[in-house]
């Protein structure tokens, strides 16, 4: 409420000129200028006369002091003060002197009268030269104080005298001058230029409204005309009158009232048709939007079961590579095989996310999550992902993040490290020699306090862009270059990134040259807030996992597909698990019944009962209301993860999954304390996170 109050208090002033009528603002112009040029005019008048007084005035000083030191020569030679009572008596006479004093040669005071006023201390030696003339010794804000020395001439000098007799300083005395009759001065030569100032400016004021009354007739008179055409009339016509432009004013109206009179007859003809085209229109547009709204959904239902029929076969494929993986004992050829087996199957499952994530973007579906995101903790991520990436072309991979930039701010992260990611991948992809570099730094603090700029940059040494081929990769299924330089891909990590950027509020550029790199970068406007998730040392993680500590414990895998069933099995049953399994979701209600297991891997898309209804009734259920189960699933849509937790999984994997993610969640369910080694070097095996 405050900042409103304070903008309608900023335009008060122009509202209430805008109240005004014509003839008052010119009346109130008048006003203005003529009272500032009367004080400023009286200002300088007033300045012009106080200098002349002032000067009158130091002039009487002066003379009064030096008579006042002509009269005091006989109590000086004396010492007497009542020698000089009568010249004392004298110069208190004068208008505005206030003080007298008469000093020794020695400094001491022979006479004062007056009351006190401070000043500075006579002199007390004679100064080397002979000083006749009196002079100003000190000015106050109220008065003058003037001073004169007092000589004692020698005047019988003869030419037969062998030294020269000197003058020799009997004294000094001093008056004090008040400034009242200045003051008094320069108040009444102010007062009356002001007096004066305005009463010409009544005459002058009286005199313009008489010649703005001549003027505004014809403006008032237009002016109501112009209310009238905007209440709706259209024959509505004034008299020119008054100045030429007035009367041009008045003729130009004129015309345009007849112009318009012209045009609303003309659409008052098509009007009379327009319903009947626009009926016929709604009903084409009504219709087109439906056709679009079920191609939309029929585009949207099929790229789903198509996602999660390319994700079954997928899980089975990755799953079986990560489980040879863990033998320890292939050799060098057969590590090459399971590397080229499961990054075929991650570059797939690459490319239908992204076909996916595109569709949703186009049917306006992708809605953002902002959490409160620790930078540092997803720089250092990026850094782990790509850095042996970077290794293995024999790239430079760098990460700068300057000091200021936030700890934490709030941005959907999943978002931003998706884009991040697609950048970085492109450098590393096309860059054959040299460096990528990814930056974040602060821009400028922005409006509110609470709010900062942040840029990413993503810089290479890469071939390039051409500039006929920058605005092109940004569309859907396009890349850059011939069809020699393209790599494998379907062209859509730049359209997606692109589409994010926006969402976020950003808009991703790209400044490149051929055969010197290219640099993507946008810039985000980001909440900072105070708190976020800790990031894990990658010094604390575990290496390769063959175990764990305890007593065995005993998993239900609950899922329709027997493929699936057995990459868990054959995942688990190495490390020390129990493994029962079930076809649908009743089943798995009763081995829960049978068996009583530690956790559930949950399918959700089963025959006879699905995961999310067996789920449901294992939480309504007491006696299993606490126990672990994890939803897995090839529907790997946000929608789907939140009818998993709604329905009480405790966590949710998708399909394909990754080895050690769903170990790093069983170990947290089920608090296990895992036995590892070292892990080896072969490009598939991860460390938990």
């Amino acid at each position: 409420m405050k900042p409103a109050r304070i903008a309608m208090t900023a335009r008060s002033p122009g509202r209430w000129l805008g109240a005004l009528s014509f003839q008052q603002q010119l009346s109130l112009a008048v006003v203005l200028g003529v009272l500032c040029t009367t004080l400023l005019a009286s200002v300088a008048s007033a300045w012009q006369a106080s200098r002349l007084t002032r000067l009158n005035l130091m002039q009487q000083g002066l003379r009064v002091t030096a008579s006042l030191a002509q009269q005091s020569r006989l109590a000086l030679l004396t010492s007497t003060a009542e020698n000089a009572g009568e010249a004392v008596r004298t110069t208190l006479a004068f208008p505005d002197v206030l003080r007298v004093e008469v000093y020794l040669a020695d400094g001491r005071l022979l006479v004062a009268k007056g009351p006190a006023v401070p000043t500075a201390a006579p002199a007390q030696e004679a100064s080397p030269e002979q000083r006749e003339d009196p002079y100003l010794l000190d000015e106050g804000s109220d008065t003058w104080r003037f001073a004169a020395d007092v000589w004692f001439m020698a005047d019988n000098t003869s030419p037969y005298d062998v030294t020269e007799i000197k003058s020799e300083r009997m004294g000094q005395v001093q008056v004090v001058l008040s400034k009242a009759t200045l003051t008094q001065t320069r108040t009444n030569i102010f007062m009356v230029n002001v007096l004066s100032s305005l009463v010409i400016a009544v005459l002058f004021l009286g005199l313009m409204r008489l010649v703005s009354a001549r003027l505004t007739r014809p403006l008032n008179d237009l002016s109501r005309a112009m209310r009238r055409a905007e209440q709706g009339e259209v024959d509505v016509r004034t008299e020119p009158r008054g100045p030429s432009d007035l009367q041009h004013m008045s003729q130009a109206f004129n015309q345009m009232m007849a112009a318009l009179q012209e045009r609303g007859e003309e659409l008052q003809r098509h009007r009379d048709h327009l319903e009947e085209l626009v009926r016929d229109r709604t009903i084409e547009l009504q219709h087109a939007k439906e056709r679009a709204e079920v191609a939309s959904q029929a585009k949207t239902d099929f790229l789903a079961r198509m996602s999660h029929e390319l994700r079954t076969p997928l899980n089975a494929i990755m799953g079986y590579a990560q489980i040879m993986q863990m033998d320890r004992s292939l050799n060098s050829r057969q590590q090459h095989i399971l590397r080229t087996i499961y990054d075929s199957g991650d570059h797939l499952l690459k490319l239908i996310v992204d076909i996916l994530d595109l569709s949703r973007i186009e049917a306006g579906k992708t809605e953002l999550a902002p959490v409160a995101c620790q930078l540092t903790r997803l720089v250092a991520m990026l850094d782990d992902v790509l850095r042996i990436k970077a290794a293995e072309k024999r790239l430079t991979f760098l990460v700068l993040s300057d000091d200021n930039v936030p700890a934490h701010v709030m941005v959907d992260e999943g978002r931003l490290r998706q884009v991040l990611l697609n950048l970085l991948g492109n450098a590393l992809k096309f860059t054959a020699q040299g460096q990528v570099l990814l930056k974040v730094r602060v821009v400028a603090a922005s409006s509110p306090a609470d709010t900062a700029r942040l840029r990413f940059e993503v810089d290479d040494t890469g071939p390039g862009i051409a500039p006929s081929d920058q605005a092109r990769i940004f569309e859907p299924f396009e890349q850059a270059g011939d069809s020699r330089s393209r790599s494998a891909g379907t062209g859509l990590g730049l359209a997606i990134s692109r589409s994010l950027v926006r969402l976020m509020g950003g808009e991703l550029q790209l400044v490149s040259r051929e055969g010197r790199g290219s640099c993507f970068w946008f810039e985000l406007d980001l909440p900072v807030c105070g708190s976020g998730p800790v990031a894990v040392p990658a010094a604390s993680r575990p290496g390769h996992i063959t175990g764990y500590a305890g007593p065995r414990r005993r998993i239900l895998i609950a899922d329709d597909v027997l493929a699936n069933r057995q990459v868990l099995i054959a995942m688990l049953q190495p490390l020390g698990f129990d493994t029962v399994e079930a076809i649908h979701g009743q089943e798995a209600l009763d081995q829960v019944k049978a068996v009583a297991p530690d956790l559930v891997l949950m399918d959700l898309t089963m025959p006879v009962l699905d995961g999310l209804q067996a789920m449901k009734r294992l939480r309504e259920d007491p006696a299993t209301r606490a126990l672990p189960i994890i939803a897995i699933t090839a529907n790997a849509s946000t929608q789907h993860r939140e009818e998993a937790q709604g329905a009480g999984a405790s966590d949710f994997i998708s399909k394909p999954f990754d080895c050690n993610d769903l170990l790093t969640k069983m170990g947290r369910l089920l608090d296990l304390n895992w036995v590892t080694t070292a892990p080896q070097e072969t490009g598939l095996q991860h460390s938990l996170p």
